[in-house]
């Protein structure tokens, strides 16, 4: 027998090349196992319960290795769980046989479907490192096996007297209530520790800090429910905040680690406040088995949510690296050979070992160097946004004369604006140095003018307004063009990287940028939709945002408030 993968990601027992004798020995020990399990757990949570007046059981642990058991071994293993239940019931329980065995053909007859129906429906990894897992194995486990199994058991048990639908209906949520909690408080456990599901990674190897948080939760969760409650309102909701620490355990450590204690917490607040002791117990508590299963129902689900919440994030973010990184290397191999195309071109286009005569050629070099141009320039963008991505790109920011960079920017836009008979203006209110990096700013004003350019139509006008503090390093940066515009599905796009707009709102929107090294050329019409994205993130590097007003019809103004300098960089 060795464990395989079926078309869930689960184990599955399969019996391989073994003998036919081979097979029936270890298909007879799976099933003994699983009986005895169910019975001793079983047991000893009957006898505990059973003598506080408490049946059914407030947790039926036994359910646990029923689900368990199920997905491990599927309809092979359900002899095992119908036995273990037959066993319990009628021994300890002392049911007559033929409700026994009704109350354990629908207990084991639960968790199969339960498990079946997760197999087809999870997600490719692990079932607890996705949030739709987490909703799956709570639609099937929690909520649908234990509603088949309290239905068997209410059916059994009104087999030999008359039905009454109050009684029964009482009966059957009691009976829910108790296979729900027990698979909710210890199956997630078996299947980590078993192996059945994966663990998310550990960020860190385990530390004496994690094994002391992990022994004080649970001394404390032992303290809380082996004494009385003590005389004061709020100590009944003091055991509530173990979910704080539980929380910390989940991320710090593992999701086998925390779901354990809460399985731990869990069992010892049931156990104490079936007692008679703990904060439940309190005056003002009507129901203090209620408010056990209500913790028992946030610290695993919290743990559940929170860890599959974090894998998911995580695994976007790693998705997202993979990418830049991919990205930031073809790049980069490509840089070289464009580098060599448009160097040739250019050499060609100048007549360097003599003229071209053919003037049809000339063309073709022109349209070669144009295109090389282009695309070195998008590889530029793609080696700025991976940079920013990753983390790599940085500012430093210092007090500079802000006009140099200004005019610099302006001269290089003019020709394209020229070439569509644009109005490009500057309200110049420089009153004083700006607090921004030079490098960075240079790039905001070129993927700004470039933008603001490229959109509006000939015989328009684009407006640079500049106004600086005389001395904080404050500023505002304004530039506001007469185009198309957009609405708010295009603002929302333009602003994702490689957004691309098209339709009315904005005849075509490429967020060209512009490289540290590229400069705009009035070729370049294709983008790849990295200029607003980076313009947005060396923003926020600048410590502020950038900000876009626009509405289909009445153009857009794109605006940057930088922020003072600080104390120390205006006494340099």
């Amino acid at each position: 027998m060795h464990i395989s993968r079926a078309s869930g990601a689960f184990p599955v027992i399969a019996y391989g090349k073994l003998s036919r004798p081979g097979r029936l020995g270890l298909w007879v020990a799976g099933n003994a196992a699983v009986t005895i399990a169910y019975y001793l757990f079983g047991l000893a949570v009957g006898t505990y319960f059973s003598a506080y007046g408490l049946f059914p059981a407030p947790i039926w642990l036994p359910a646990s290795v029923a689900l368990v058991a199920a997905m491990i071994g599927r309809w092979r293993l359900f002899p095992g769980i119908f036995l273990g239940s037959l066993w319990i019931n009628a021994s300890h329980f002392e049911a007559p046989l033929l409700v026994a065995g009704l109350i354990s053909l629908t207990n084991a007859l639960g968790p199969v479907i339960g498990a079946q129906l997760i197999d087809r429906m999870r997600p490719g990894t692990s079932l607890f490192t996705r949030f739709s897992g987490v909703v799956i194995f709570v639609l099937c486990a929690v909520l649908l096996y234990p509603a088949i199994t309290a239905t068997g058991g209410t059916i059994a048990l009104n087999l030999e007297k008359p039905f009454e639908v109050g009684v029964a209906n009482k009966v059957w949520i009691s009976w829910w209530l108790c296979d729900s909690g027990g698979t909710l408080c210890f199956a997630p456990t078996l299947l980590l520790w078993l192996g059945c599901e994966k663990m998310p990674r550990r960020s860190h190897r385990l530390g004496r800090r994690d094994v002391l948080v992990w022994l004080a939760v649970a001394a404390t969760s032992i303290a809380l429910f082996a004494y009385p409650p003590l005389p004061f309102s709020l100590y009944t909701l003091v055991p509530f905040l173990l979910v704080v620490p539980l929380s910390w355990i989940a991320l710090q450590i593992s999701l086998g680690a925390a779901y354990s204690l809460a399985s731990l917490v869990a069992v010892i607040a049931m156990a104490g406040t079936a007692a008679g002791l703990g904060p439940f117990h309190a005056q003002t508590v009507i129901n203090p088995l209620q408010l056990a299963g209500l913790l028992i129902v946030l610290l695993t689900m919290n743990v559940l949510t929170i860890v599959a919440l974090f894998c998911e994030r995580h695994a976007a973010e790693e998705a997202s690296r993979s990418k830049t990184m991919l990205l930031a290397t073809a790049s980069h191999d490509l840089r070289t050979p464009l580098n060599a195309i448009i160097g040739f071109a250019d050499m060609m286009r100048q007549g360097v070992w003599g003229p071209i005569e053919n003037p049809r050629y000339r063309d073709y070099v022109d349209t070669i160097h144009a295109s090389g141009s282009m695309l070195l320039g998008l590889i530029h963008d793609i080696l700025d946004r991976s940079r920013i991505e990753t983390g790599k790109r940085q500012i430093h920011p210092m007090l500079l004369e802000a006009r140099p960079v200004v005019q610099s920017c302006l001269d290089l836009i003019a020709p394209l604006a020229a070439g569509k008979r644009i109005a490009l203006r500057f309200d110049n209110a420089i009153a004083g140095p700006l607090y921004a990096d030079e490098l960075a700013l240079k790039q905001i004003l070129l993927n700004l003018l470039s933008n603001a350019v490229k959109f509006t139509p000939e015989a328009g006008a684009v407006t640079m307004r500049i106004a600086t503090d005389a001395e904080s390093g404050a500023g505002l940066l304004e530039i506001s063009d007469t185009g198309p515009g957009m609405d708010a599905e295009g603002l929302r796009v333009a602003l994702e990287p490689f957004g691309q707009i098209g339709g009315t709102a904005r005849a075509r929107q490429d967020n060209e940028p512009q490289g540290e090294r590229g400069q705009p050329d009035s070729r370049r019409a294709e983008g790849v939709g990295l200029g607003l994205p980076n313009v947005a993130r060396l923003a926020e590097l600048h410590g502020t945002k950038l900000v876009i007003d626009s509405a289909p019809g009445r153009g857009t103004t794109m605006r940057i408030n930088f922020p003072a300098a600080k104390f120390a960089d205006r006494a340099a």
